[in-house]
């Protein structure tokens, strides 16, 4: 059989028919530019107009050819994700679960995404940039002061970060809301009368640098404490290079008077249990336990503490919605997103 005519719908159980996007409009009753808009998620199609294209799609058996549609739209239709190198050698569940919900959004948004993990992240940057590869960036792994911001600046390409750093040099910022968390778990453990606990968060890479969600947090932590007269201890950076367990062992036995702990690290959180059964510590009779993780984590390993629940989902989603505006509207302000966290009470902080 040949191809459709522009006036004749598709039917997918005939083998050998191409579904074009004349066909999808038609039988949406709709403009093929109307189509088009739908496919690339313009905000200004209204949403019955948009769920009646994407049932037309559904329909009709139409997916959408996204090299015919970069080669028509001079895009590459891919986005690039630029991830620090020397991190990769440690295992963090949640950059893993980023990059599943970062892709996931993407291919939403009709884009592919490209891991960049080059040893020199500046160069890699410049790399893409030269080649035209990708439409834009996502920096992942910010630190306070990353040296890959003003690269990404002169390069041009529409880049966001997923991190607060300390000068982001007019580009877009996405990133969970930290603050708001520590003011929450500070309060809890204020409602609960606890006058003396200790933070585990982390590690920041260098004291003066940093990972920047960790120092954030830290910082945000120690200042809460202080506003609310508790007092707080801070694990040592000297125990940053010890396994989870044991970064989580030293610090109970550096303060044994602590009546709380606060816990800001994937992996040291999924230890936690064993540890604590292990030295023979019952939460919350013997320590309260609160902790910030990623909820699919704390679903996942039916983590038993409270939780400031960070969904991952929302802030990649937050991330690659951004960058897609800016890549469709390169010269609109930046903006700075901190996602909100719910708290999870599970009954691991006690009162005193």
């Amino acid at each position: 059989m040949g191809g459709l005519s522009s006036d004749t719908p598709a039917d997918p159980a005939i083998v050998g028919i191409v579904v074009t996007i004349t066909d999808v409009a038609h039988e949406a009753g709709v403009s093929k530019t109307t189509v088009s808009y739908v496919i690339s998620n313009n905000p200004r199609i209204s949403k019955d107009t948009a769920d009646r294209v994407r049932q037309a799609m559904r329909k009709l058996g139409y997916t959408v050819n996204h090299t015919a549609r970069a080669l028509s739209t001079s895009k590459t239709m891919t986005i690039g994700l630029q991830v620090n190198a020397d991190d990769n050698m440690k295992v963090s569940l949640t950059r893993g679960a980023y990059l599943c919900e970062l892709s996931d959004f993407a291919r939403k948004q009709g884009y592919d995404l490209l891991l960049l993990s080059h040893h020199n992240g500046m160069q890699s940057i410049r790399d893409i940039a030269n080649s035209r590869k990708v439409d834009g960036l996502i920096l992942m792994d910010i630190d306070r002061a990353d040296p890959r911001i003003p690269v990404a600046v002169e390069s041009e390409v529409p880049t966001v970060l997923l991190g607060i750093p300390e000068n982001p040099m007019g580009l877009d910022e996405i990133d969970t809301d930290f603050e708001r968390a520590a003011h929450e778990l500070i309060d809890l453990f204020t409602e609960q009368h606890h006058q003396e606990i200790a933070l585990l968060h982390t590690p920041e890479g260098t004291e003066n640098g940093g990972s920047n969600f960790a120092v954030r947090f830290r910082q945000s932590v120690v200042r809460e404490a202080s506003d609310k007269g508790i007092t707080l201890h801070v694990a040592s950076p000297e125990d940053w290079d010890l396994a989870p367990s044991e970064r989580l062992r030293s610090t109970l036995n550096r303060f044994p008077n602590i009546t709380g702990l606060i816990i800001d690290d994937d992996n040291a959180v999924i230890s936690a249990p064993q540890t604590f059964t292990e030295l023979g510590m019952q939460v919350p009779e013997d320590l309260s336990v609160a902790v910030v993780v990623p909820d699919v984590i704390r679903d996942q390993m039916r983590i038993p503490y409270t939780a400031i629940d960070i969904n991952l989902p929302a802030v990649a989603q937050e991330a690659v919605d951004t960058l897609v505006r800016r890549i469709d509207n390169p010269n609109a302000p930046s903006v700075t997103r901190l996602v909100s966290q719910p708290l999870i009470r599970q009954h691991s902080v006690k009162s005193l």
